[in-house]
């Protein structure tokens, strides 16, 4: 079997790439985590302890900016990796330019969701001035779409739950029990997960997946 194309995938692969290769300058990194990154307290509108920054990204550009922020080239490889696997699909299926309004919309719903954690103080939330960084969350968003247009099984209903209903709800339970697990099990291993933004980003995709394939082929 042929691997998909994927120009949007390569694209969005290389340019994270590339920005990681110019931050493996560590004073490039800082300045482009603090300047760039998703820190839920200027997403709640305070950006006085900031101001010393020279060029600061105003905030509602920041869930757009921190996506293509990293901790490191293994950071960014990972995603990246990941995004290969699965992207070109859904590129596929979706088109080029619907396929990266989902991954825009998944970084911003990503963030929209790990800002609400933190202001809530859910479980294995972020603290206020702690900075998000990475694509996963948009990267999460690409993920629902492909569970939901690639089903392994055919969709079965639950008790008087209907199938269209019963499939989006039962992955969405499944996605959120593998990052809760995840959240317990990172801090162990030195890793910190934004485990909110990867529910709040798969949430997006799962639910965009449909409405945006109707309005692909709503003239066929």
């Amino acid at each position: 079997m042929q691997f998909p194309r994927g120009p949007v995938t390569n694209a969005l692969v290389v340019i994270n790439l590339v920005i990681a290769l110019i931050l493996l300058v560590p004073q490039w990194w800082e300045y482009a985590v603090i300047s760039g990154g998703l820190w839920p307290i200027r997403l709640s509108g305070d950006s006085s302890q900031f101001e010393a920054i020279g060029f600061l990204v105003p905030a509602f550009l920041t869930p757009l900016t921190a996506a293509f922020l990293h901790g490191g080239l293994m950071h960014a490889i990972l995603n990246m990796v990941m995004l290969l696997l699965i992207g070109k699909m859904v590129e596929r299926v979706l088109g080029g330019g619907i396929y990266l309004f989902l991954y825009l919309v998944g970084a911003y719903a990503a963030a929209g969701t790990e800002w609400l954690a933190a202001v809530m103080q859910w479980p294995m939330s972020a603290d206020m001035m702690a900075p998000a960084i990475g694509a996963s969350g948009a990267i999460s968003a690409i993920i629902g779409a492909y569970v939901l247009l690639f089903p392994n099984a055919q969709p079965k209903a639950w008790g008087p739950i209907p199938a269209n209903i019963a499939r989006p709800l039962h992955l969405t339970l499944a996605w959120v029990a593998l990052n809760l697990a995840l959240g317990f099990v990172g801090p162990g291993l030195g890793i910190g997960i934004a485990i909110w933004s990867h529910i709040g980003g798969f949430v997006a995709g799962l639910f965009l997946a449909r409405p945006l394939l109707l309005w692909r082929y709503r003239k066929a």
